[in-house]
């Protein structure tokens, strides 16, 4: 036969089914836009120099790539069944299968040029737009050179050729192994009564609630951290797991209560869900978890970006800061002076000056005792069990503005920010007293957003703190050592400010009496902070418009696919006597449960992960959890919104579709 032929059919194939294509098509061309523009920006020279930078972006071109792959085939599974019964009639009228096979290859031929060739274009077409986004949001002080890589298109053009590719491969396995008459029959498949799947409602509850537990009990950054993955792979499955069974289980219980179900809008409802559950499960579930995503994804990074000035001022309460390790008061002295010296070369004045001392100690604390025990091996593994001290003596709380305490031998006052100590404990063996419960601090525990149990503790004076270094030293091999800290305010402009910084540092490293030291400078912390959150700010809302494009996609395609399948019911349910203000009210009732159950289930998934949220926020200094709540309100509610305008464009399709 003619291949003129096969193309001609293919394009009249590609007309016809125009309902399913368009959007199918339109979603490669942004999804390709969007794979190309994450290449385009992550072969920017001027974003590669920044570490932080250039690993997220790389990070989500690797996302994008992998979800664009398993989107197209998820989506290529939808349009497959609804044209499953065109290529049997094709093969009923006398095209072998290798025939229909030529056909398909030429369809997907036009789709990938049609596709990967618009995404390109569109994705050159707002690469300008993405390179002005990056300067806002990151802030860079330089604009960023803009040019068409040629790595960029051969990528997108690579992956996206080679899902095309292995779709029509799939799709032909698909078609040869079944015969005309399965091809006839495809789209009826699935419709015998499912059975309820009880041994999964047990497990999936189970998964649910170990997901559930994890996220509102973990009570440190490092529990957060370590089993955030095994907390979303629980609620995964256990969603899965729910919506396969759990949702068969409800429907059939409706159908049992006589006064909802004897209704004719429920009758039609929850009949016709029952026999389709079993393949819309699946789908639900997809579209649960990726509502799930884009709410806690988007959620996250815009207000870790919103809330950088609280996540600048709680890392930097001072402008400069330098913290010498193991150092002596000497050393401690030296700094000052170098701070002065530089404040008089450069002519900025130096305000807000605070030095002090330190030491951080990590205990095993049981049974009200702090200790350092290198054998107890069961008490190091329960993070449960260790408490992060940092202790000060009395003359330095009273310099950093405390009061006065007046405080003898081993009497001590604490602020138990996370602590459990009773008024007499033990500690490396000897016994002290807490005399006073502080109110606030000057001062923050380091290892107060890692660890459940933090405490900080005003002592007597020297004799006490040698007393507990000796103590601690003898111990372990690895002590905390005390540290001496200056921070600092300047006078001036953030220009100003960064000039002291750098003739401020350089003379530290070239002064030979300092020891190890640690100096930061809050400009130079604001501006690496904008790269780091900036990056998570673009990456998330890039993923986010991702996972809601095919959330969409999803929704819209289950609706058209099954507003096909639906319309013969209907229409023997017209002959009978259901007029069209029933068949509107069934069809209601029917996607009312369809679309708000994936919706609701997610904002609840939502509400379980927020606890663990506020601690792996924690990690990136950001503490707000009145910002935090309030952006992921304000997301949920907006989500929300086009969610509900998704619904109303696709049960109006469905609508006329059965009609």
């Amino acid at each position: 036969m003619s291949r003129v032929l096969f193309r001609r059919m293919a394009l009249t194939n590609i007309r016809r089914n125009r309902k399913f294509y368009v959007p199918f098509l339109l979603t490669i061309m942004v999804t390709a836009a969007m794979f190309y523009n994450m290449c385009s920006v992550s072969k920017n020279p001027v974003l590669t120099e920044h570490g932080s930078v250039k690993a997220m972006l790389n990070f989500g071109v690797y996302i994008i790539g992998i979800f664009a792959v398993i989107f197209i085939f998820y989506t290529n599974s939808f349009l497959m069944k609804r044209r499953k019964r065109e290529f049997g009639l094709y093969h009923i009228l006398g095209l072998e299968k290798k025939h229909i096979a030529d056909v398909l290859a030429w369809e997907n031929v036009f789709l990938a040029l049609t596709g990967i060739t618009g995404g390109v274009a569109l994705g050159i077409l707002l690469d300008k737009l993405m390179f002005l986004t990056i300067l806002k949001i990151f802030h860079f002080p330089v604009s960023i050179p803009w040019e068409i890589y040629p790595a960029a298109v051969k990528n997108t053009v690579m992956v996206f050729g080679t899902v095309f590719i292995v779709i029509f491969i799939s799709d032909i396995r698909s078609i040869g192994k079944s015969s005309a008459i399965e091809l006839l029959r495809s789209e009826n498949t699935g419709e015998r009564e499912p059975k309820t799947r009880l041994l999964l409602v047990g497990p999936g509850l189970i998964c649910v609630a170990g997901g559930y537990y994890i996220a509102i009990t973990v009570d440190n950054v490092q529990a957060a951290i370590s089993l955030l993955f095994v907390a979303v792979l629980l609620v995964m499955a256990g969603t899965y797991c729910l919506f396969l069974a759990g949702s068969i289980a409800i429907l059939k219980m409706l159908k049992k209560k006589k006064s909802y179900y004897y209704k004719t809008n429920h009758f039609v409802a929850v009949s016709g869900l029952i026999y389709r559950m079993k393949q819309n499960a699946v789908g639900l579930a997809n579209i649960c978890i990726l509502s799930t995503g884009v709410l806690l994804v988007i959620s996250t990074t815009v207000s870790m970006y919103a809330g950088m000035d609280d996540i600048v001022q709680g890392r930097f309460p001072r402008k400069i800061s330098v913290t010498s390790y193991g150092s002596t008061e000497d050393e401690s002295r030296e700094i000052e002076q170098i701070a002065e010296q530089t404040s008089e070369e450069l002519g900025i004045e130096i305000t807000q000056c605070e030095s002090w001392q330190d030491i951080s100690i990590s205990f095993v604390l049981k049974d009200n005792e702090l200790s350092i025990d290198v054998n107890a091996a069961d008490a190091i593994l329960n993070m449960n069990d260790i408490a992060a001290v940092t202790i000060i003596t009395a003359e330095t709380y009273e310099k950093l503005g405390g009061e006065h305490l007046n405080l003898q031998g081993n009497e001590v006052a604490v602020y138990q920010g996370k602590g459990k100590l009773e008024e007499t404990f033990q500690m490396l063996g000897e016994e002290y007293q807490i005399v006073k419960e502080l109110e606030e601090f000057p001062i923050s525990n380091k290892m107060q957003n890692i660890v459940p149990v933090w405490i900080n503790m005003v002592i007597s004076g020297r004799d006490v703190w040698e007393q507990i270094d000796r103590a601690q030293k003898a111990a372990c091999d690895l002590p905390g050592e005390a540290e001496y800290h200056v921070d600092f305010d300047v006078e001036g402009t953030e220009k100003e400010e960064e000039q002291f910084c750098e003739c401020f540092f350089a003379k530290l490293q070239e002064n030979t009496k300092i020891g190890q030291f640690y100096s930061g400078c809050r400009s130079q912390f604001r501006k690496s902070a904008f790269q780091m959150y900036g990056g998570m700010l673009f990456l998330g809302i890039y993923l986010g418009t991702l996972f809601l494009m095919v959330t969409v996609l999803i929704i819209y395609y289950k609706q058209i696919s099954e507003g096909y399948e639906d319309r013969n019911r209907y229409v023997i349910m017209k002959k009978v006597g259901m007029d069209k203000r029933e068949v509107k009210h069934s069809i209601k009732s029917q996607i009312l449960i369809l679309f708000f159950m994936p919706l609701c289930t997610a904002l609840v998934h939502c509400l379980a992960a927020f606890h663990l949220m506020t601690k792996i926020l924690q990690a990136f200094y950001m503490t707000n959890v009145a910002l935090f709540a309030g952006v992921t309100a304000a997301v949920a509610g907006v989500f929300t919104l086009v969610y509900i305008l998704v619904y109303g464009i696709t049960a109006r399709s469905y609508y006329h579709i059965v009609s």
